[in-house]
């Protein structure tokens, strides 16, 4: 059984030389590495040519495409049985692989899912807790648990989204070829909106699947100056320092596959769009969303931003006055704009943070997603092989974790 991991870049070489290689230290023959070049002007193709691995597989798109064409281009380049998709400041976890493909090669699954590591790049002037990674005691160790992507459904159409867990997931998570290919709009185009990963996650819910679920984490998630998604949340909050998500829109504009409505910077408003596009492509409009809840939670990404929060508003009328329901966005847009997390939510994120702990990725005077990748497979180690084939307990797994964690620099 061949799994790809395919990594998609665009003009991030500095970060891409490091992410690449957390894959090439993975002690598999049975695998391949692709990356899709979003012709990019930065040396990344001479980056590439650095590497010697039979295993790496280098493609360029020619011209500079949307996020979702390179996505695809990944994808059609890949020959694996499954795929895994994570970004050019991401990393796998090459100690923790054997698993997931013991997992996977055990119960064949339309998808497996993880729960991810955490890593913010070091970056001067930019975040405020980097160059580590915090470690949970409920997301690592986990026993594997099987589950629809219908069992989600309910909470995608009331925009309970940060409660969708677990769920299916082509980034930092694993979709079967057959899987992707069975529930694409043509047998052929396997992403056809604007947010890949996103996209992919409400069609499983949509058209459900099997799948496994484990809480331990097989790659990490990295968070840049660069990254697309930090560039949604700096407009957000009215902030500067990227422009990223303005590179993503004009990227965008070139692609003719377009979703319902932009994005405008939102990422609320990202879900929702990705979420009307796949009900109009993929013939899904008698699967009603709880408009009012959607409309509330996309106001909610406004809070700190009047100019968007205007712009907002203009697209959300647009869609009401499309659907009839000019009442129900009427009615959202009463009273204070909906918080980010709610009290429960906030009150169990607190009380993961007491039984967590942080440690530094700090490696021979480097601090980068490999560096972060080892110090994570080393705390690890090998025990999630021991719970699996159940000679130990999680519990025993996170205590022999924290023991060695003692050997790192701890941090706040």
């Amino acid at each position: 059984m061949k799994i790809s991991i395919a990594i998609p870049t665009r003009e991030r070489g500095q970060y891409l030389r490091h992410s690449v290689q957390t894959a090439l230290e993975i002690d598999d023959d049975n695998i391949e590495i692709i990356v899709s070049d979003n012709a990019s002007s930065d040396g990344t193709k001479e980056l590439m040519q650095e590497f010697d691995d039979s295993r790496l597989v280098y493609v360029n798109t020619g011209a500079r495409l949307s996020m979702r064409q390179n996505f695809e281009t990944a994808f059609n380049a890949s020959t694996g049985d499954y795929l895994i998709y994570f970004g050019d400041d991401d990393g796998i976890l090459p100690k923790q692989f054997p698993y997931l493909r013991q997992l996977l090669e055990a119960n064949r699954p339309d998808g497996l899912s993880w729960i991810k590591a955490t890593y913010g790049w070091p970056i001067e002037g930019y975040g405020r807790k980097t160059g580590g990674v915090r470690f949970y005691r409920d997301n690592c160790f986990g026993a594997p648990k099987a589950f629809h992507g219908a069992d989600n459904l309910q909470k995608l159409m009331t925009a309970d989204v940060s409660n969708l867990r677990p769920v299916p997931d082509i980034y930092h998570g694993c979709l079967s070829r057959a899987y992707m290919l069975k529930t694409s709009m043509d047998g052929r185009t396997v992403f056809d909106s604007a947010i890949p990963d996103v996209n992919l996650s409400y069609r499983s819910i949509l058209k459900d699947g099997h799948f496994i679920g484990v809480d331990h984490p097989f790659s990490i998630n990295g968070y840049s100056p660069a990254s697309t998604g930090g560039g949604h949340g700096a407009e957000q909050n009215n902030s500067s320092g990227t422009n990223s998500s303005k590179l993503f829109a004009k990227e965008n504009i070139t692609d003719p596959m377009s979703d319902v409505f932009p994005h405008a910077g939102s990422v609320p408003l990202a879900f929702f769009s990705t979420l009307e596009t796949l009900r109009r492509n993929h013939g899904l409009e008698a699967i009603q969303p709880d408009y009012l809840s959607w409309y509330k939670y996309v106001r909610g990404s406004t809070r700190k931003n009047p100019a968007l929060a205007e712009q907002i508003q203009g697209i959300l009328r647009d869609h009401a006055e499309a659907k009839g329901i000019q009442s129900v966005l009427d009615a959202a847009l009463q009273g204070p704009p909906q918080a980010k997390r709610s009290l429960q939510e906030r009150f169990a994120r607190a009380q993961g943070q007491l039984s967590s702990f942080r440690v530094s990725a700090t490696e021979g005077g480097e601090n980068t997603i490999l560096t972060a990748a080892h110090m994570i497979d080393a705390i690890l180690g090998q025990d999630f092989g021991a719970v699996l084939s159940g000679d130990m307990t999680s519990r025993l797994a996170w205590k022999e974790a924290k023991r060695r964690s003692k050997d790192f620099q701890r941090q706040l």
